[in-house]
């Protein structure tokens, strides 16, 4: 199976470095050009399937790249981005300021500390996880329209790493990611940052 990660088009929050879970943000102009040249770009590939997160920035760039493939868009809520909880909607100094405690607790364990009313990355892993091992046995292309932290987790899932290596994967808004995944091992074959 060959995998398309494609990380979403630019959104205000992403400008304003705001925590962006659940919430949806609408793409910047910007956003929405960076999606019509990479669906121009990933038009060169064989698409069996195209999969995306519920979220409307996913949504909207999954149907730009839908409608120059000529494929469907498939929803799956396992690929939406981390709930971010009661950081939701916040910038970092914002969470600081109102959440000390948690923020810092975060901060040293992301893994596995929940935000409250959110998610830990263990808990995003082991949804996307659940996701790509319903496909990942499958012949063919398929892209996966996403978030960094969801994106950043199947990396290092399908490259067989420690989730606290995601962060050696920065996957921009508006880039994408290609590995090849093939009898339980994953080659990880580009990493595309935004064309804009």
């Amino acid at each position: 199976m060959k995998f398309i990660l494609v990380r979403h088009g630019e959104t205000m929050a992403n400008i304003g470095k705001i925590y962006s879970g659940w919430s949806n943000y609408d793409l910047t102009e910007k956003g929405k050009l960076q999606i019509k040249i990479l669906a121009e770009e990933l038009k060169g590939y064989k698409v069996d399937a195209i999969y995306a997160s519920s979220l409307g920035r996913t949504m909207e760039t999954a149907k730009e790249i839908a409608r120059i493939i000529g494929k469907e868009v498939v929803v799956n809520d396992n690929l939406r981005e981390i709930n971010f909880g009661v950081f939701d909607g916040k910038t970092a100094k914002e969470i600081e300021e109102n959440y000390p405690n948690e923020w810092e607790t975060w901060l040293n364990d992301y893994e596995s500390y929940r935000i409250p009313e959110g998610e830990c990355l263990q808990d995003v892993l082991n949804r996307a996880k659940g996701f790509i091992d319903s496909i990942k046995e499958k012949d063919g292309t398929c892209i996966i329209v996403s978030h960094g932290g969801v994106i950043q987790s199947i990396i290092t899932y399908l490259l067989d790493l420690e989730l606290k290596k995601m962060w050696h994967f920065q996957c921009p808004p508006g880039g994408y990611v290609e590995i090849d995944y093939t009898d339980n091992f994953g080659y990880l074959r580009k990493l595309i940052p935004s064309y804009i």
